[in-house]
């Protein structure tokens, strides 16, 4: 009977510590969904649209400029995938480091699959990155874009850099051209300043020509002031050496002595 006793103790405090663990652990969190990266978002929206235009900087790409650009991309004749996207890291002065936009290409070809031409650029224009990948037909798109951004001034703006990177590159010497490029127009700021800083040339020489003028004037007065006053004085001296003449007064005749 007591070794029964024992047997029941002993397996109702295994169970119990067997159990305490179970109980005493705490629930574990229900996993977040998952959050969507900014490349994921892009690719979604390109697989609804060849082009996407961010919608963070309307006043530089307003309403419209997607179909544009598409119109655009359309003349190459390639399967054209074009992204405008503010840069969320750019590339040092002193480093090789690929900046955002250039990284996105291949991972956004990955991500899509597709062939064709990937063009990803920021919203002036004026940073970008361009590559084909695949196809029969081969276009020089890497050249076409970077002559387009040397030949253009830096507000040209991206319809305009997207306009002449499609001429470009159709017309066979994007080599060439982007190896030797035409001088760049200067910019509106740049044509600014120059007016400012001629104007202030313009002005600092008008200046310094009055007051030299003025100083001049000034310094001839002076001299012939000098100068009569030196006459004057050199009329009124005798002579050197010269005795001053006398003139003999004559008495007057009444008071004439006697002798």
């Amino acid at each position: 009977m007591r070794r029964g006793w024992f047997v029941l103790v002993i397996g109702g405090l295994i169970a119990c510590c067997a159990a305490a663990p179970a109980s005493a652990a705490p629930a574990r969190p229900a996993k977040p969904p998952a959050v969507q990266t900014r490349v994921g978002f892009i690719t979604a929206q390109l697989k609804r649209d060849p082009v996407y235009v961010t919608d963070q900087v309307p006043r530089m790409l307003p309403l419209g400029t997607a179909g544009k650009i598409k119109a655009l991309v359309g003349r190459l004749g390639v399967p054209t995938y074009v992204v405008v996207t503010l840069p969320s890291r750019l590339r040092d002065d002193d480093t090789e480091a690929p900046s955002d936009l250039e990284s996105l290409v291949p991972v956004l070809h990955d991500r899509l699959g597709k062939d064709g031409v990937y063009l990803v650029a920021d919203p002036s224009g004026s940073l970008g990155e361009v590559q084909q990948f695949g196809g029969a037909r081969r276009i020089d798109v890497e050249h076409a874009y970077q002559a387009a951004t040397s030949e253009l001034p830096y507000e040209a703006g991206l319809l305009s850099v997207l306009g002449r990177f499609v001429e470009i590159a159709l017309s066979g010497l994007a080599q060439e051209r982007a190896l030797h490029p035409s001088p760049r127009p200067e910019s509106a700021t740049r044509r600014e300043l120059d007016a400012y800083d001629r104007g202030n040339h313009r002005a600092a020489v008008r200046n310094n020509t009055a007051f030299g003028v003025g100083a001049g004037l000034g310094g001839l007065a002076v001299l012939g002031l000098l100068v009569g006053r030196r006459v004057r004085r050199g009329k009124r001296r005798p002579a050197p050496g010269g005795r001053p003449v006398r003139t003999k007064q004559k008495r007057p005749a009444g008071k004439a002595g006697k002798r």
